[in-house]
Formats: structure tokens, C-alpha cells, sequence
């Protein structure tokens, strides 16, 4: 997280241009495994931090992406199913994915609570996307938390699925 508080601190400063921010904060982005623990758990700061880090110089957000990317993002449909694995205490959060299988591997390896949930926005509008990213061949999506919840659920049908491992014979 030193990334992420160098980050801050040079913000701050104003040591960045437009497109300089982004790709920093690209680089900090793919540093920070998980950003709710830097912020000792508490959602509402961590949602007000990177909110504002989205909001700042919106006109170049795609430098954040790379092309093959910002190519990916401005193909998808109109509409897109997206979905979230975690469990209840962190179900809400800014990466989500575009493959159920993916977000349901995520929901099983982090839930804490021996819990795992998954949350499925169908039909959430493509411009509700801040970011397309890619790491490892695995596609993340980026999204405002307060795009997704359930009290501002216009933007898509929000449900939410509580996982079970399957036991083989």
C-alpha cells in the first residue's frame, strides 16, 4: 500500500498531469491486492477515496486502460451482466467481471465467514463502466459501488446468489 499513499501524497501536490495521474494510478491499481484493508475495513472511506481518484480528469480516464483494453470496453454491448464474489461484509465493491466462473472462484477463496455470495447486476448500462482491465487474461471491471447497490438499483436488476461448494462422491 506505500504505492497507493505515494499516490495520494503526490495528488496532493499536484505533481501529476492528466495522463500522468492515470497511468500512476494504473500502476498503484494492479500493486493493491486489497484496498478495503488499507482502509481498516471501513467501505464508506475506502468508496469516498477512489471515488474521487475516478472522478479526477475524466476526459483522459482511458490512459488507465491500455488500447487493447479501452478497445474491449468500447466493444461491449449496450447492456452487460456483470458480476461480484465475496461474502457479505465486502460484497459491495469497485471489480467486478464480466465471467460468472471468475467472480464465483473469487467468492470461494475470500470468504471469511465460510460464506460465500455472489451478486449478479443484469442488464447495468456499458457507460456505468469506469474501466476495462485485463491481468492475467482475466477481465475486471470497473464500477462505482454506488452504481451497483440495491438502494440505487435504477441502473440494473441487482440479486444476489449464496454459493455452496459442490461435494463429489
Amino acid at each position: 500500500m506505500e504505492k497507493f499513499e505515494l499516490f495520494q501524497r503526490e495528488c496532493i501536490a499536484g505533481n501529476f498531469s492528466a495522463e500522468s495521474y492515470w497511468k500512476a494510478w494504473r500502476v498503484v491499481w494492479d500493486s493493491c491486492d486489497r484496498f478495503t484493508a488499507y482502509f481498516n475495513g471501513d467501505l464508506e472511506e475506502r468508496d469516498n477515496a477512489l471515488g474521487t481518484i475516478f472522478s479526477r480528469h475524466i476526459d483522459s480516464r482511458s490512459a488507465f486502460m491500455t488500447e487493447s483494453e479501452e478497445r474491449k470496453l468500447l466493444s461491449l454491448p449496450k447492456q452487460v451482466d456483470v458480476f461480484r464474489g465475496g461474502q457479505q461484509a465486502n460484497i459491495s465493491g469497485w471489480s467486478w467481471t464480466l465471467d460468472r466462473s471468475t467472480a464465483e472462484q473469487y467468492a470461494f477463496a475470500g470468504a471469511t465467514d465460510n460464506r460465500p455470495l455472489l451478486a449478479i447486476a443484469s442488464g447495468l448500462s456499458s457507460s456505468a463502466i469506469l474501466a476495462y482491465i485485463e491481468t492475467d487474461g482475466i477481465p475486471e471491471i470497473i464500477i462505482d459501488p454506488f452504481t451497483v447497490t440495491i438502494e440505487t438499483a435504477e441502473f440494473a436488476k441487482i440479486t444476489f446468489e449464496r454459493l455452496y461448494k459442490q461435494v463429489m462422491d
